[in-house]
């Protein structure tokens, strides 16, 4: 079948998506923003299945998708052996852990969750402390492989927000399976807020300590991991395997893992959108070969859960 005419049936779809509640009743001259708003919240499920089709479409056709699709960015990691990828992979994740630390001592003993002032003073100290570390080591990589993808540009932020926009109806489906697989076999309940600190943001919109807490999420959390995970651990595994596909796919597992004690039982669901975000991220990382990129990409992931947390929450009572 030829792309045009994969467009064509992905174009009729998405127009009789979008033509729908039109049909459906006495027309759209007589239907609310509320009625259209409750009608595409009834139809979730097949509005993100097409919009999915329309993205692997696209990255179809930019030619992202198969064996070689990753190849365009041609990040060489070969200066650097094994050990020393791993070695400061491990380093920044303990410099992150460390600072941790350090900010638990700072707030004292907390109870659950903690407010908004502990989280946000334990999470700049984490993620500052461990960025801070990435980047000294990153300096260091970047020496010894100058084309090891080390280097961040400013043209990287349209191109990583233009490649999110792309993925994220992928995001929204796996979340969307991830939520039925997890009702399915789980009996706990799955909190619409899978993460707990969504929840704490949600719950204390009129703090003035969330502010600090969505920045340090929105800025300092998606560098410190992309650094760890990304930067190191996957060109740790790319040194091994030497396949990028394979590579991407082991860093989106351990990065998974890593997330699964921070996220609530009932929020087990989101491990799924979690996997496909890091498979997304890493590809785009060896696609372009742009540190910036999976960062701004990871940025835009956490700000947007952070906007649906506000919308989500209210709407929960």
């Amino acid at each position: 079948m030829s792309p045009s005419v994969i467009a064509g049936i992905v174009a009729g779809l998405s127009l009789c998506v979008c033509a729908a509640p039109a049909l459906a009743g006495d027309g759209m001259e007589n239907m609310t923003v509320a009625d259209m708003a409750r009608w595409a919240k009834d139809h979730t499920a097949v509005i993100v299945s097409v919009l999915g089709l329309v993205s692997v479409l696209i990255l179809w056709r930019l030619r992202c998708l198969g064996p070689g699709g990753l190849n365009a960015g041609e990040r060489d990691v070969k200066p650097i052996p094994v050990a020393m990828w791993l070695f400061c992979g491990i380093a920044t994740l303990l410099g992150f852990y460390l600072g941790g630390q350090v900010g638990y001592e700072i707030v004292g003993p907390i109870e659950g969750e903690g407010t908004p002032r502990d989280q946000a003073i334990m999470t700049i100290l984490a993620a500052g402390v461990g960025s801070l570390l990435g980047a000294g080591l990153l300096w260091f990589v970047h020496r010894q492989a100058p084309e090891s993808g080390t280097k961040p540009d400013w043209v990287d932020i349209p191109l990583a927000l233009g490649l999110f926009v792309v993925i994220y109806p992928l995001l929204a489906l796996s979340g969307i399976v991830g939520h039925w697989i997890a009702r399915g076999l789980d009996t706990v309940p799955q909190d619409r807020i899978a993460h707990s600190t969504l929840r704490l943001i949600a719950e204390n919109m009129g703090d003035e300590w969330n502010w600090a807490l969505i920045a340090a999420i929105v800025v300092l959390v998606p560098i410190v991991e992309e650094l760890i995970y990304r930067v190191f651990i996957q060109s740790a595994f790319l040194r091994i395997v030497r396949s990028r596909w394979i590579a991407v796919f082991l860093t989106s597992f351990v990065f998974v893992l890593a997330h699964w004690g921070v996220l609530p039982e009932g929020g087990k669901h989101a491990l799924a959108p979690l996997f496909v975000l890091s498979v997304a991220l890493g590809a785009a990382y060896e696609r372009t070969g742009r540190l910036g990129v999976p960062m701004v990409m990871h940025a835009a992931f956490n700000t947007l859960n952070i906007v649906l947390a506000f919308v989500i929450d209210p709407l929960a009572e």
